[in-house]
C-alpha cells in the first residue's frame, strides 16, 4: 500500500467512525457518488496529488475534496471494504484545498531548505496582494526521496496548509517561507488546473 494510501486510510476510518451518520461537507451527493466511483477504477497516477511549478529544491502539491474522497474510495476498495457515501465524513469532503511543501534533491550535496509556513496571495492589479491565510497549519519531518546519484537520505521539514477551496484560482501565488526567512512563490497557472477533480 502506498504512503497516501494509508495515510487517508486511517484518517478517513478514525473520522467515518464517528461521522457516519453525517452527510459529507459542501458536497453535492451526485459529485460524492461520482467521486467514488471514480476512484474505484482511475488509474493509479491519476490518484496522486496536483503538483504545482517546482523549483530544484522544493515542490509543492495540492488536493481538493473530490480527489480525497477518490483517494479513500480506493484504500478501502484494497482492504476490501468498498465506502459509500455515508462513510465520507465531512472533514474529508470539506470545501478545502490540502496544499504540501516539501524539499527535493536533484543532486548529491547543498543544503535542503526545510519550509516554515505557507500562504495563498490573490495579486491585484495596481495595488498589494491579499493575503490568504491557511486556516491549519502542521509542520512535520519528512525523508526526502532521494535517485542512486543523490547520496544518502535526508530529512527536511514539510509544511501541509489548509484553504478554503476559492483560493485554488488562477493567477494566485503560493507562497512559501523558508527556516532562514527568506521565500520563494509558484504561480497556480491554468496547465496546472487542467487535470484537477
Amino acid at each position: 500500500m502506498r504512503a497516501w494510501q494509508a495515510t487517508i486510510l486511517l484518517a478517513a476510518l478514525f473520522s467515518a467512525a464517528t461521522t457516519r451518520a453525517q452527510c459529507a461537507a459542501e458536497m453535492t451527493p451526485d459529485r460524492l457518488h461520482e467521486a467514488l466511483a471514480w476512484g474505484l477504477n482511475a488509474p493509479e497516477t491519476d490518484l496522486e496529488q496536483y503538483p504545482l511549478p517546482t523549483e530544484r529544491t522544493w515542490l509543492i502539491n495540492f488536493d481538493t475534496p473530490f480527489l480525497r474522497v477518490a483517494q479513500f474510495s480506493r484504500a478501502m476498495k484494497i482492504q476490501n471494504m468498498p465506502a459509500t457515501e455515508s462513510d465520507v465524513s465531512p472533514k474529508l469532503a470539506g470545501q478545502e484545498v490540502h496544499v504540501y511543501a516539501h524539499a527535493r534533491i536533484v543532486s548529491a550535496g547543498g543544503p535542503l531548505p526545510n519550509i516554515d509556513y505557507v500562504v495563498i496571495l490573490r495579486p491585484h492589479p495596481g495595488g498589494a496582494s491579499e493575503t490568504i491565510l491557511p486556516t491549519s497549519v502542521q509542520s512535520f519531518v519528512r525523508r526526502v526521496p532521494v535517485d542512486a546519484d543523490s547520496g544518502p537520505t535526508r530529512i527536511a521539514r514539510s509544511v501541509k496548509a489548509i484553504f478554503p477551496l476559492k483560493a485554488l484560482a488562477v493567477g494566485n501565488e503560493v507562497r512559501l517561507t523558508f527556516e532562514n526567512g527568506t521565500f520563494q512563490t509558484a504561480t497556480i497557472t491554468p496547465e496546472a488546473l487542467t487535470r484537477v477533480r
